[in-house]
């Protein structure tokens, strides 16, 4: 079943400290502030870098700012790589999609998610 790993929950947090707080942030001071583990902290802020979200200022006087102002929960877990699925048949293909009966329903359901997490902003 889904669930949030520690990954998308770092880059949900972060970008909700950086949206609450404009300006350059260094990974330090956030993950001293939010109780996060700076290593990991800094690796999901790579990808969500990677993914144009957040921009990424080297030097002495460096650190993070949101780039993207308005952005969706589900384009934040996508850019650090959430499995969003919410069953194996998600996709409409499986081993067993053409016995089960469920796949249909499962594919709904899971259109219907995505919006959600489409729709939503931090």
């Amino acid at each position: 079943m889904l669930k949030i790993s520690s990954s998308g929950e770092y880059a949900l947090l972060l970008i909700k400290h950086l949206s609450d707080n404009p300006g350059t942030h260094t990974i330090s001071a956030v993950s001293e502030k939010l109780g996060m583990k700076e290593p990991f902290l800094r690796k999901t802020a790579n990808k969500l870098e990677k993914a144009g979200i957040i921009f990424s200022h080297k030097g002495r006087y460096g650190g993070v700012e949101l780039v993207k102002k308005d952005i969706s929960v589900y384009d934040i877990l996508s850019a650090v790589w959430e499995d969003l699925s919410i069953a194996i048949c998600s996709n409409g293909k499986c081993a067993s999609s053409e016995n089960c009966g469920i796949t249909p329903t499962i594919v709904n359901i899971q259109r219907g998610f995505d919006t959600i997490l489409k729709i939503t902003r931090l």
